[in-house]
């Protein structure tokens, strides 16, 4: 089985390539920029990702597609650089140019990685019976890559399969789970200890296995699905867990939360209004006081899946964390 891995050279891609050169698999990567050193992969560069010509070299041969090639979320300063119209060209049209192409080249599966984003905020508890209704550009882009991957695709040969996951961590990871740790390894005071929420997570390494089930099924799929692994956790318990791996003691300072969201409601104005982007902006925000929960149930009963690593362990295994520690338990 050839593979093509499209944003080959992100957090993602570049763990999932490994996974599938250990399983036997032959792998086709794109990248944009220097070409990548790793060896065993056919590495073609990609320039116009909204072409449909563009994919036609990448798709040569090919027995699969995973799509994982997108413009990321950002949140804070870094949201200020990236417009609907930069989403819309990278995730939409790049979805729709590769399914367009796929048509012609017929690879028997494309595997689509979009994201929980296409359910906004404000929900507590997702499954896939749970309406979409994205309120950022960056879910919008997702949601309508997905309408687009299946308009190209309905009456051809190619099966498809959409995963929505959360936040992703592990060591590598963006965003701002990362940023927290760093606050947290520094002795930062956070003013999070009011907060009472309970949020979904994934560890990479499960999110590759789950691929690697998807890629394997013999069955027809064309169906969207969210993802999870049991990594749920309180805002608090997570600079917990944090501060045990750092050797530090967590400080945590109580802050009611309706301020806290006022914080990043006047980090939303200041960007859109005065232009003056900062570190918080009421996702940003959200992302630490809300409650976001996944019911990835028909994932596993569809492919017969299992995590291979489960909430507290597959945390401890992550960040080098002792069990204990990631299970909430006190260090010694």
């Amino acid at each position: 089985m050839r593979v093509l891995v499209t944003g080959a050279t992100g957090f993602i891609g570049t763990r999932l390539i490994e996974a599938l050169l250990a399983s036997g698999m032959e792998v086709t990567g794109t990248y944009r920029g220097t070409r990548p050193e790793r060896p065993a992969v056919t590495w073609l560069p990609l320039t116009q990702i909204e072409s449909s010509d563009a994919w036609a070299a990448p798709l040569a041969h090919v027995h699969s597609v995973v799509h994982l090639a997108a413009l990321a979320h950002r949140t804070g300063a870094a949201a200020n650089g990236a417009s609907e119209l930069d989403y819309a060209r990278v995730n939409i049209e790049g979805t729709r140019a590769l399914a367009r192409a796929c048509r012609a080249a017929r690879p028997a599966r494309v595997v689509f990685l979009s994201s929980i984003s296409v359910y906004g905020r404000g929900v507590l508890q997702v499954d896939e019976r749970t309406p979409t209704h994205p309120d950022d550009a960056y879910g919008r882009s997702k949601l309508a890559a997905e309408a687009a991957l299946q308009a190209e695709l309905s009456g051809g040969t190619t099966d498809w399969c959409i995963l929505r996951p959360p936040l992703l961590y592990g060591r590598g990871a963006p965003g701002n789970l990362p940023r927290l740790q760093a606050l947290v390894a520094r002795g930062m005071p956070l003013p999070l200890g009011a907060v009472r929420n309970r949020r979904s997570f994934m560890f990479v390494d499960n999110l590759i296995d789950a691929l690697l089930a998807v890629l394997r099924f013999s069955g027809d799929i064309r169906a969207a699905y969210v993802l999870s692994d049991g990594s749920d956790f309180a805002t608090p318990e997570l600079v917990r867990i944090l501060a045990a791996g750092s050797g530090r003691r967590a400080r945590l300072v109580s802050v009611p939360v309706t301020l806290l969201r006022l914080l990043g409601n006047a980090g939303d104005f200041a960007a859109r209004v005065l232009n003056l982007p900062g570190p918080f902006d009421s996702r940003t925000i959200d992302s630490l006081v809300g409650t976001l929960t996944i019911d990835s149930s028909r994932f596993r009963s569809t492919f017969a899946w299992q995590p291979p690593l489960e909430g507290a362990r597959a945390f401890s295994h992550s960040y080098g964390l002792p069990v204990a520690a990631a299970a909430g338990e006190r260090m010694p």
